[in-house]
């Protein structure tokens, strides 16, 4: 196993041999305790036991889908060239002609091992509604009533003020904003599905424009490398910020408890430009928080954002998402005494989505087998 953050710096092959020996050994341990007394929620899909072996056992299965993985592999490494249900289909024909041995394995890990879990699991666990729909046009036997869209909600951290506070005063040490710049804020692992290029090259585009705010505009990100593509990923925003001549960008690293509440209050806007998001969890933090933002259509960000919290660009060929950004940054900066407003809606919806409803909801499934 993948010792700290060894795990940030393995390839997609690297990945795919260690889920492979996880699901092994998972399911190894699964198998020592009574299918008749055991219920197995699996986190996701790729780091999940062997479906099919603890179906034949009794055991109840469900699957939690953080993402749908033939969906964001279509997605990010096809760039939707194709659907997602024509993968699948086309999968399925292969393996019914019996060539499925020779695919590597990250290409079993994607479509095999997704596959699995829908047949083999009792009951799938979604957190938005677009996301089953792209589920049940991947499997057409899938029965939707299998399919249990649970919205995940948020929760309180509990912080005190003063934490928050000495937080605020050491970013601003560290990170200064100038006077009047228009902040902005993104908060998400570093990866390409989170867009933070896109909004980079949309920056690039409002410093030509006279529209660009006179006070400058000051980026925060906080983040770090996720596995796979993360640290490539990294090293061009790092090269597209270093573009930016009057635009502030700052990489603050990892955030949570204290110093995730002070980028929240630091920021004016929050920015989601994700290309695949299955939910939007910073999203709905964000919101909760009371910060108006400005989002990319995305499953997630379609079932959580509402007009009144912001914008959200239209639809389009990915080569036009840059410039919408700029057209919706400079209209929601145009008028900035309206972005407390929004925020203040945005947080009174954001606030009865509750983690808790989410959590007793599954409870009561698992408990029902």
């Amino acid at each position: 196993a993948p010792k700290e953050k060894d795990l940030v710096h393995y390839s997609e092959l690297q990945y795919a041999r260690f889920c492979l020996d996880f699901e092994k050994r998972l399911t190894e341990t699964i198998l020592e305790r009574d299918p008749t007394t055991t219920v197995v929620l699996s986190n996701d899909v790729s780091e999940g036991p062997d479906f099919q072996k603890l179906a034949a056992k009794g055991y109840a299965l469900y699957t939690i889908y953080h993402v749908n993985v033939v969906d964001y592999f279509t997605s990010i490494y096809l760039r939707s060239w194709v659907s997602p249900e024509w993968t699948t289909a086309l999968y399925r024909t292969l393996t019914r002609c019996g060539l499925s041995g020779l695919f590597p394995r990250v290409v079993k890990l994607v479509w095999e091992k997704q596959e699995a879990s829908v047949r083999y699991s009792r009951g799938l666990i979604v957190p938005s509604v677009r996301m089953k729909d792209v589920l049940l046009q991947c499997y057409p036997g899938l029965q939707a009533s299998r399919v249990h869209v649970f919205p995940w909600g948020a929760w309180e951290d509990s912080v005190s003020v003063d934490d928050i506070r000495r937080e605020k005063e050491s970013l601003q040490d560290h990170f200064p904003i100038p006077s009047g710049a228009a902040v902005l804020l993104m908060l998400s692992r570093i990866s390409p599905e989170k867009g933070q290029d896109r909004l980079l090259t949309a920056l690039a585009l409002w410093e030509k424009r006279p529209d660009y705010p006179r006070d400058g505009v000051c980026l925060f990100i906080a983040g770090e490398a996720a596995y796979m593509m993360g640290k490539k990923y990294e090293k061009k925003l790092i090269a597209l910020s270093a573009k930016l001549k009057r635009s502030r960008v700052y990489f603050v690293g990892y955030a949570s408890g204290a110093r995730k509440k002070a980028l929240f209050e630091l920021a004016e806007l929050y920015v989601f430009p994700s290309r695949h998001e299955s939910y939007g969890l910073t999203l709905l933090e964000a919101l909760r928080a009371g910060k108006p933002v400005l989002a990319t259509p995305s499953h997630g960000a379609k079932d959580v954002f509402r007009p009144e919290f912001g914008e959200m660009i239209p639809e389009g060929p990915e080569a036009a998402a840059p410039a919408r950004l700029v057209e919706s940054l400079t209209r929601l900066f145009e008028d900035r005494a309206r972005l407390p407003s929004m925020g203040a809606r945005a947080a009174a919806w954001a606030k009865r989505q509750d983690f808790s409803e989410t959590a007793s909801k599954g409870a009561e499934l698992w408990a029902s087998q």
